[in-house]
């Protein structure tokens, strides 16, 4: 669907992706399935609704963004079903005294705008919320994602019960741990924390106070380094666009806004607060982890902890009940 000739005709709606929903049933195969042909011509030429928030009256053009749109579009005919994501039992996470209910906890879902410095959250609370991020571990949201996982997690920890303040990371699909290892410092320690469960592939790089570390490569915003832990999303780039295409450098992005939002959740239901962090400096990131080449990428930062309310904001019912 192209809406070049849309309301602001210097600043375009383009729709990024169709997602579309089947009934299924044994006979169903979500990797070979394709969406009949009159269902695409009938979206191609179907009304557009709403009209998008101008944000502001002054425009500033950017011709590297329409640049960048024309090079990632999915060439025609390439396979919907490419799928690259093993479908697991759920593993019986530990759940807290106080259950909430998944309506509740997207309802209340913020972002934080300031971190307290001193909230910190227990181990067996990272642990959980790691393997919400883990598609072998949790499926969903992961069975949804039509492409091999390719993004893995670079953590900053700061304020973790019983595990030690320092570089660690998270490796989402086993396939890429040999690459990451080769491409981080030879120095880094790759241990896995004491209780750290065993299919959980989280590992200790080096013991460190890192919190003006992640201040820094976050463009010096203390929130980075005042949370219970930051981290940055690390994928799988230059080997997998050259083999695939440009088109799947959107996809990349989508995958990290995944894993954003997942973390959102669970850091609701654990009683703190995140946000996204997307100004941050990618060169002295991968220097902090030896990264030399564009085999992997740092797209996207996060960070959770105890959030610091700011007063001049007023909060409204999002949804009637």
């Amino acid at each position: 669907m192209d809406r070049t000739d849309a309301w602001h005709t210097r600043e375009p709606e383009l729709p990024d992706a169709l997602a579309v929903i089947v009934p299924s049933d044994e006979h169903f195969e979500a990797e070979s399935y394709q969406p009949p042909d009159d269902a695409i011509e009938a979206v191609k030429s179907a009304h557009w609704m709403g009209h998008a928030n101008r944000l502001s009256q002054e425009h500033h053009a950017w011709p590297v963004i329409a640049q960048v749109e024309q090079a990632c579009r999915k060439p025609a005919g390439w396979p919907v079903g490419w799928r690259g994501v093993s479908v697991a039992e759920v593993r019986n996470i530990k759940q807290t005294a106080d259950r909430v209910t998944a309506a509740q906890i997207v309802r209340q879902r913020r972002s934080a705008l300031a971190m307290d410095g001193t909230t910190s959250i227990s181990v067996d609370q990272l642990y959980n919320t790691l393997t919400r991020v883990i598609p072998d571990i949790t499926p969903m949201p992961w069975d949804a994602q039509p492409w091999p996982t390719c993004v893995h997690l670079v953590i900053f920890v700061h304020r973790v019960d019983d595990l030690l303040p320092g570089l660690y990371v998270l490796v989402r699909s086993p396939e890429d741990e040999p690459a990451l290892r080769r491409a981080m410092k030879a120095d880094f320690r790759w241990l896995k924390p004491t209780g750290c469960p065993n299919d959980l592939p989280f590992y200790l790089l080096g013991e460190a106070d890192v919190r003006q570390t992640a201040v820094m490569v976050n463009c010096n915003q203390s929130i980075a380094g005042d949370s219970a832990f930051s981290l940055g999303m690390l994928a799988r780039f230059e080997p997998i666009l050259r083999e695939h295409g440009a088109f799947l450098y959107r996809n990349l992005f989508w995958e990290t806004g995944m894993i954003g939002q997942v973390l959102y959740l669970e850091a609701e239901a654990m009683g703190v607060r995140s946000t996204g962090i997307g100004c941050f400096f990618d060169d002295p990131v991968h220097d902090v982890f030896g990264l030399g080449t564009n085999a992997f990428q740092s797209l996207y930062h996060f960070t959770i902890g105890g959030a610091v309310e700011d007063p001049r904001l007023s909060s409204e019912p999002a949804y009637r009940p």
